[in-house]
């Protein structure tokens, strides 16, 4: 048997972008397993992967500048040629400024976020990881539902406590799967649910500090995405979608009984 080659930073984004073989994903993929350190920064590639896609899919879309399609055809004089070349150089510069202005910013969003007074509260982050991974017809989770054994075996592992995926199915949504999501304090777990409608909703959940017994519901309405969120023990929730504020809460209901039925039957 072929040992397998030691994996490099080229492999990571290339799993995270699905662009290896068959017989090289698999390998990766259990050095995942082994090795949650390379997981988490796969998950991190993902994720700042679909940032760059919600950030600048719309602008990428729209239809080069007449003057750069103009820039790019042949010169018809040794002067064009040369004024042709420093627009370019120009016109690249300012392309790049561009590139590395939105990397950063996105980089340091949350920071600016702060200090200008708006906090990502734990519902402001469940609708905004909702909203960024929802929309995502290829790659909405990382581990999908066919899998849930192992999904919610390695999420637990990761946040270093048990997990359940709740069953929906009786209110109308299957499970899409899941994938570990970065948060602007801890980790948190992402679970995507459909209807046959092609809606989706989602649960975050992510372990918070101090154990409370507060379990009392709270809503909020955060550009459009309304979110559902409790704090159980030491546990927080959130149920996010593009849903009826009733709707949404009914669900969320069914998710607190069967995460409340799953605890009081583990064995203590």
């Amino acid at each position: 048997m072929k040992a397998a080659l030691p994996l490099t930073n080229d492999d990571l984004h290339a799993y995270a972008d699905d662009q290896l073989a068959p017989e090289r994903a698999a390998q990766v993929g259990s050095a995942l397993e082994r090795e949650p350190e390379l997981a988490t920064r796969v998950a991190d590639i993902r994720h700042q992967n679909a940032r760059l896609r919600d950030a600048l899919d719309d602008w990428l879309a729209e239809a080069l500048p007449r003057a750069l399609v103009d820039a790019a055809k042949p010169p018809r004089s040794r002067r064009d040629r040369g004024a042709r070349r420093a627009w370019l150089a120009s016109g690249f510069a300012a392309a790049a400024s561009l590139f590395i202005g939105i990397g950063l910013g996105w980089q340091f969003r949350g920071e600016m976020l702060q200090q200008a007074g708006t906090p990502i509260t734990f519902s402001r982050q469940a609708a905004i990881t909702h909203a960024l991974y929802a929309t995502d017809a290829n790659r909405p989770v990382e581990i999908w539902a066919n899998e849930e054994e192992r999904m919610v075996r390695w999420l637990s592992k990761r946040l270093s406590f048990q997990l359940h995926a709740p069953n929906l199915n009786d209110v109308g949504f299957a499970l899409v799967g899941g994938r570990l999501v970065t948060g602007n304090e801890k980790p948190g777990a992402l679970f995507m649910y459909e209807n046959a409608d092609k809606q989706r909703i989602s649960l975050l959940v992510r372990k918070d500090g101090e154990p409370t017994r507060e379990t009392a519901f709270r809503y909020a309405l955060e550009n459009g995405v309304g979110v559902f969120y409790w704090i159980d023990d030491s546990c927080g929730y959130a149920l996010s979608g593009n849903l009826d504020r009733g709707q949404l809460l009914s669900i969320a209901r069914v998710v607190y009984g069967q995460l409340a039925a799953l605890d009081a039957a583990a064995p203590k």
